[in-house]
């Protein structure tokens, strides 16, 4: 769904990373949409502790689905099975942090 909509948006510029070299240019941008949405992120926090405004869930919530828009983009870019490679990662950690409880 998510790449139907970039393509009719014109955001599907990670369709073009065909090389290693285009891929890392990509993540260029991704890097820098990930530090902005999450200094958005931080806005909506700075604004309830030093601005005494009400907790604006809402507001978190986008900037959360803007950070994930911008995760599947880096991940469609690099053609990562994202469900796949979640489920490898659980593993790992289950591994890692749990068998040793």
């Amino acid at each position: 769904m998510q790449r139907d909509f970039d393509r009719k948006a014109g955001w599907n510029a990670y369709e073009n990373c065909r090389t290693p070299e285009d891929a890392l240019r990509f993540m260029e941008h991704f890097v820098l949409v990930m530090v902005e949405e999450l200094g958005e992120i931080s806005r909506v926090r700075k604004q309830h502790f030093r601005d005494a405004q009400g907790f604006a869930v809402d507001a978190l919530k986008q900037e959360l689905m803007d950070v994930f828009v911008y995760f599947m983009q880096a991940c469609m870019a690099l053609n990562v099975n994202l469900e796949e490679e979640y489920l490898k990662k659980l593993r790992s950690n289950e591994e890692r942090f749990l068998a040793k409880k």
